[in-house]
């Protein structure tokens, strides 16, 4: 993977953030004044592995879901925003007009239209949300209901149930004569049999989801799984997220995804950028690559770990940082083993680092000797007014000096070559 100096890609993750790297909002002014974004990175050291950092992730990602005020931005999304068309983004408008049809107008045409937007929506699988796959086969199968093709419907909605089990039917959005048929389906659906799915990646450690669920690093066997289609989700920090479809038989199914490198992952992942993040952790005040961190993901804070494996376990440190006061908000240190208890670990390490932290990114001036950073207020020449100042002044300074120059009668005494006459009356 061709990587760029790291000092040119820092500087331009800070001042030139493009849309496949959002800059969050100044002081969060279009979101609710108690909530923040934050975003998480742990660093593999001392012979930790790709899936140590994956099981470390993936525990504080789940504490971060819990802690009120708190919103998480998973870095890989961000660095794998696809592309979308502008018949994709239409196929998207069309669905909430679909559902009014279904309910008041001609089935046929719902019907049809609806297999198509499942066609479209299966090969563009990573810029569609589950939400609107599902929709797109909920209106074929209540269509082909309501022309009295109840055969034809029923395999359509036992697709949805196989990789939605939970799903409802929503009597608001469809028609109630068709709910009879849904539930049928279902009965029959969740009582079918079940098998297997490995899951398999290369490189090994990333992180691996199945219908929208994590199951922790590849690679992986999830049990339970009802036969037919699933959707698997990968991520690892440094490659481009993949979403397949996978199919799940009696015997069980392997599946193996390569995974495509990611170069704008080369702002936060690469060697360089990891080298010099790990050296200002701790600092009290977050260094140039924090902040870079932060602004290229869009979060206002960062939780930054630091795993290395001790024995059968990991040493875990976490550092919360502030992208906008540069504060050092907490930090927390714990072991863990690799396995799902060591995920719970590091979920209620997560809700731990939060414990007293002003979402604001202020801290308090410490009462004790705990060697808390002090909050303190900016230098003068750290304001923003006092630059303006200068300008302002070195401008007024430049036009006086050519309203002198200007204004010099050609009659006066000529002015010795490199000065400049300054005329002033006062009344």
């Amino acid at each position: 993977m061709h990587r760029q100096p790291i000092p040119v890609l820092l500087a331009l993750g800070l001042l030139a953030p493009s849309s496949a790297a959002p800059v969050f909002a100044q002081d969060e002014a279009d979101d609710d004044a108690a909530s923040v974004a934050s975003t998480t990175l742990v660093l593999a050291e001392d012979g930790a592995s790709d899936g140590d950092a994956a099981l470390v992730s993936i525990g504080v990602r789940r504490g971060l879901g819990e802690v009120s005020g708190v919103r998480f931005i998973h870095p890989v999304d961000v660095l794998s925003s696809p592309d979308i068309s502008e018949d994709l983004a239409f196929s998207f408008d069309e669905l909430e007009p679909l559902a009014d049809q279904v309910r008041t107008g001609d089935a046929r045409d719902v019907a049809d239209r609806a297999a198509a937007l499942i066609d479209l929506f299966e090969q563009n699988l990573a810029a569609v949300r589950r939400e609107q796959l599902i929709d797109a086969y909920m209106l074929r199968a209540i269509a082909l209901c309501r022309l009295r093709r109840n055969r034809d419907a029923e395999p359509v909605f036992a697709r949805v149930l196989t990789f939605r089990e939970g799903y409802e039917y929503d009597a608001t959005r469809y028609p109630a004569e068709c709910a009879s048929v849904f539930e049928a389906v279902r009965e029959r659906t969740l009582a079918g049999p079940r098998g297997s799915l490995e899951v398999v990646t290369e490189p090994a450690g990333a992180e691996v989801y199945v219908d929208g669920r994590s199951y922790g690093p590849s690679p992986v066997v999830v049990e339970d799984l009802l036969l037919g289609d699933h959707y698997v989700t990968v991520k690892h920090i440094a490659y481009v997220k993949a979403v397949e479809r996978a199919t799940v038989a009696r015997s069980g199914s392997r599946v193996r995804y390569e995974l495509v490198p990611n170069e704008r992952s080369a702002l936060i992942a690469s060697p360089e950028a990891l080298a010099a993040l790990r050296g200002e952790l701790g600092e009290t005040r977050a260094g140039s690559t924090i902040r870079s961190l932060g602004n290229t993901l869009g979060a206002a804070q960062c939780v930054v770990g630091v795993a290395r494996p001790i024995g059968d376990e990991l040493h875990v440190q976490l550092f919360l940082y502030d992208v906008r006061t540069r504060f050092l908000l907490a930090q927390h240190e714990f072991d863990m083993g690799r396995d799902e208890s060591g995920m719970e670990l590091a979920r209620e390490a997560a809700v731990a680092l939060y414990d007293g932290v002003d979402l604001s990114g202020a801290i308090d001036a410490p009462d004790d000797d705990s060697g808390l950073p002090t909050a303190r207020p900016p230098e003068v020449w750290e304001q923003w007014w006092f630059w303006t100042a200068i300008g302002a002044g070195a401008a007024a300074v430049g036009v006086a000096i050519g309203v002198g120059v200007a204004a010099t009668p050609p009659s006066e005494p000529a002015v010795p070559q490199g000065w400049v006459r300054f005329d002033a009356r006062f009344p």
